[in-house]
Order: structure tokens, then C-alpha cells, then sequence
């Protein structure tokens, strides 16, 4: 009877740090608490780079295409002029009052042509009327991105990074002239301050967790983790679609902390750049159509292409892929003497192969700039036939994208049924006749099914043309 006691005696007796229970317990609690911390910890590091890559995206996007609208010719003419009193200051300064406005910018848009040592070399601002060359103070985060855009004439994105009007992330893209020269770069700036507020929020709210999670039992620590950890998962796989361009994703966050305002005002950002985006669309569509001419017409061949591709149940990134497509489809006719383009009349074999590298100019307009590339499988294919005999690369039949053979027989017949200079328009009865004989061979025979199943009523609405 002595041993037992001997035994009880004995083990009540150990130091309460020696006693199994109480180390298994604080070795489960400090594992718990360490795989909170170290979960936490990488998952607030990568939402914290994934919005750093969207704000830098953001930016790109807003940079690259500004500088496609701007001529480096006049820019460099008004630079070599020094003066800002000038039609061609002014034209583009408009152009950057432009930029700025349709993407909501709150700070002025501006370019920049050359910096020696701190100091930039200021040229035109969308907002003010600064005198050219006038000197800027570059902030030291700021030289290394803006020297590689001036030497190597690539678009750049900064660190963030702080002065004493805030706290900042700048995008740069180089404006060209028509030798591909970079004579200027295009500087676009945005106070990234609310994002590094709502940064802070999150690191507050990890911390109390983590206190939390530290002083609760076994469970209770599992079950903490989750609570936290979900919610900034989400974000962080809401994050990542973003960034691949999907800017319709939407995550449903049902936390009421910092974390739950973190997820409204990423919300609220994203909402913001696809607003930007649809507005750069939407002066890069007015450009090209003030180009040819034809106001509406862009958007009447994109009001067509996504009537039939409503029919063939494409997606909703298949629908804006098609549409963008349809608006930017002859983008490189921008490279095509207009001389050709205007011919009234026949083409000489010459001329016809420059008219039909314009896919591929067109291809290599819009790669360079990520919001416009879902527009590319309708931009490179819209001219490739069924059986093969299109061109540029003569693909044919399932291998040509779905958006491309749509498009296909949507642009046939919208330029049928419009007048060119070198004939008059078709009647919709023709064109569509046109399809029909042309199915299976020119055109996908499932696309021209969809498409004879429009009524005609509703093709020449779409089409704005002529019945009969």
C-alpha cells in the first residue's frame, strides 16, 4: 500500500514545468501559437505582394496605353521648342487631361525627358502649366525604375515609397516617336497611404488573434487559426485572380474586423480598375474609330459579335475576350500606309501582302499592353478561314479560337453589307446567302447555324443596314 502513495507523493511533488501534462500542454499551446504566427505571417507577406502587383498593374495599364495615345513626335518638337504656350503643348496636354480623367486619377498625369542626378527634367503636366524642362525633384526610390525606362525603353513600376506629400507607388512607360525612339517617359502617380492603412489594420488584427490564439485550449487554438487565416486566404486567392486579369471575381467576406474593411476596400479598388479599364477601352476604341472615319462602327461590330456568342453560351471572360476583340480587331491597320487602305482600286499582290500583315501588327500592338490581350485570339485569327485558306498563318478548322471564327462571319458580314470604296453594299439577304454557301468551308458551319438562326429583323438592327 506504500508504493502507490510513494508514487502519488512523488509525482505531486515534481516542479510544475517537469510534469508531462503541463509540457505536452505548453509544447501543443507553443506549436499552435507558432503555426498561427508563421500562417499569419505568410499570408499577410503574400497579400501584401499581390496587391503590390495589382496597384503595380494597375498603373502599367493606365501607363502603357497613355503612351500610345501620345506622339513622340510633337512631344519632342514641343520639348525641342522649350515653350508651353504652343498648339502642340496644348495638344498634349488635353491628351493627358484626358488620360487622367477617364481613369479617375486624383493626382496630375505628366511626362518627364531626362534627370541628372536628383533632378528630372519636367515637360508636360495634365494639370498647371509648368514652363518646359522646368527641374523636379526625383525622390532616391523613384531614379533606379525611371533611368531603366529612359535606357531601355521598357515600362517600370516603383516600390512604394515616401516624401513628404504622402506616401506613393509610380508607373512609367516610355512615349516613342515613329523611329521607336524613347524621347520622353510618361509618369503616372498613386497615393498608395488607405492601402497602407489597411495594411496596418490587418497586422493589428493578426496580433490579437495571435494573443488570443496563444491563451486558448487545444481547440480553441485550431479553430482561431482557421477564423483568421480563411478570410485572409480568400483575399489572397481574390487577389491572385486579379491579377491574372479576371476583374470581375468577387470574394464574399463575412469577417466584421480590419479584415472584413480590408476586403471592402480591395473591393472597392478592383470595381475601380475595371472602371479604368473599360474607360481606356473606351478612348483607345474612339481613337481608332475618329482614325477611320466611321464613328459607332467598332461598336456596332462588338453589339453583333456578342449577340452570337450569347447563342453558343460562351462565358463571361469568352463575352468581354470577343468584345474587346471586335473593338481592337484592325489595330494594325495603324502600321498600313493609308495610301493601301483607302485604294478605290484592285490591290496589286505588293500592296495585298502589306494588308495582310495587319493581324500580326495588331498582335504585336496589343500584347505589350495586359488589359487589351484577351482581345488577341480575335485580333490575329479573324481573317483565318475554316478549310485553311485565311490568313496570317493559314490555321483552319477547331485550331482557329472560338472568338476568332465567330468574329469571322460577324465582320463578313457587316463589310458586305457597308459600303467600301472599291463596291457598294450588299443587300442582308446576299451576305446572309454569302454565309450559308460559305459553311464548312470559309466559316464554321456550328457558327453560321447560330448565326442564320438571327432573325433578319435583328441582323439589321445590330448591323444598321438594309433588309433587302
Amino acid at each position: 500500500m506504500e508504493a502507490p502513495t510513494t508514487m502519488v507523493v512523488a509525482r505531486e511533488g515534481l516542479p510544475l514545468w517537469r510534469r508531462l501534462a503541463s509540457r505536452l500542454a505548453v509544447t501543443f499551446l507553443a506549436l499552435t501559437t507558432l503555426g498561427i504566427l508563421l500562417t499569419g505571417y505568410l499570408e499577410y507577406r503574400e497579400l501584401k505582394q499581390d496587391f503590390q502587383r495589382v496597384i503595380g498593374g494597375f498603373l502599367l495599364n493606365i501607363a502603357r496605353a497613355g503612351a500610345l495615345l501620345l506622339d513622340g513626335d510633337q512631344h519632342q518638337a514641343v520639348v525641342t521648342r522649350g515653350k508651353n504656350d504652343t498648339p502642340a503643348y496644348g495638344a498634349l496636354r488635353a491628351q493627358l487631361q484626358r488620360i487622367q480623367q477617364a481613369n479617375q486619377l486624383e493626382e496630375p498625369v505628366y511626362t518627364l525627358t531626362s534627370f541628372t542626378g536628383e533632378d528630372g527634367r519636367l515637360a508636360v503636366t495634365s494639370r498647371g502649366q509648368e514652363p518646359v524642362g522646368k527641374e523636379y525633384r526625383l525622390p532616391p526610390e523613384i531614379q533606379p525604375s525611371l533611368r531603366r525606362v529612359l535606357t531601355e525603353g521598357k515600362p517600370a513600376i516603383t516600390p512604394i515609397y515616401s516624401n513628404e506629400r504622402g506616401t506613393w507607388v509610380t508607373g512609367f512607360a516610355p512615349i516613342v516617336n515613329r523611329k521607336g525612339k524613347t524621347v520622353a517617359v510618361l509618369n503616372v502617380d498613386h497615393r498608395a497611404d488607405a492601402y497602407l492603412i489597411a495594411l496596418a489594420n490587418l497586422r493589428r488584427s493578426l496580433l490579437v488573434a495571435f494573443l488570443i490564439g496563444a491563451g486558448v485550449a487545444l481547440i480553441g487554438g485550431v479553430l482561431l487559426a482557421q477564423l483568421v487565416t480563411r478570410p485572409v486566404a480568400q483575399l489572397s486567392a481574390l487577389a491572385g485572380r486579379v491579377v491574372e486579369g479576371d476583374l470581375t471575381a468577387r470574394a464574399r467576406i463575412a469577417a466584421r474586423t480590419e479584415i472584413g474593411m480590408l476586403a471592402d476596400v480591395f473591393h472597392l479598388m478592383v470595381q475601380r480598375l475595371h472602371v479604368s479599364n473599360r474607360s481606356i477601352v473606351g478612348v483607345v476604341e474612339r481613337a481608332l474609330e475618329a482614325r477611320a472615319g466611321e464613328p459607332g462602327s467598332l461598336r456596332r461590330l462588338a453589339a453583333a459579335a456578342n449577340a452570337v456568342g450569347e447563342r453558343l453560351d460562351l462565358t463571361t471572360s469568352q463575352q468581354e475576350a470577343l468584345e474587346f476583340g471586335a473593338l481592337f480587331h484592325d489595330i494594325g491597320e495603324i502600321r498600313t500606309p493609308e495610301a493601301i487602305l483607302h485604294k478605290a482600286g484592285p490591290l496589286t499582290s505588293e500592296e495585298r501582302a502589306v494588308i495582310e500583315r495587319h493581324p500580326v501588327a495588331g498582335m504585336e500592338i496589343l500584347e505589350t499592353v495586359p488589359l487589351l490581350t484577351p482581345a488577341l485570339d480575335v485580333v490575329v485569327a479573324h481573317h483565318e478561314r475554316y478549310d485553311g485558306s485565311g490568313y496570317p498563318h493559314g490555321t483552319k478548322g477547331e485550331e482557329i479560337p472560338l472568338t476568332g471564327r465567330i468574329f469571322a462571319v460577324v465582320d463578313t458580314l457587316d463589310a458586305m453589307t457597308h459600303a467600301r470604296p472599291y463596291r457598294p453594299a450588299r443587300s442582308l439577304s446576299e451576305a446572309l446567302d454569302v454565309l450559308r454557301k460559305g459553311s464548312g468551308t470559309l466559316f464554321d458551319p456550328r457558327v453560321v447555324d447560330v448565326a442564320l438562326g438571327i432573325p433578319a429583323e435583328r441582323w439589321a438592327e445590330l448591323l444598321q443596314c438594309a433588309r433587302a
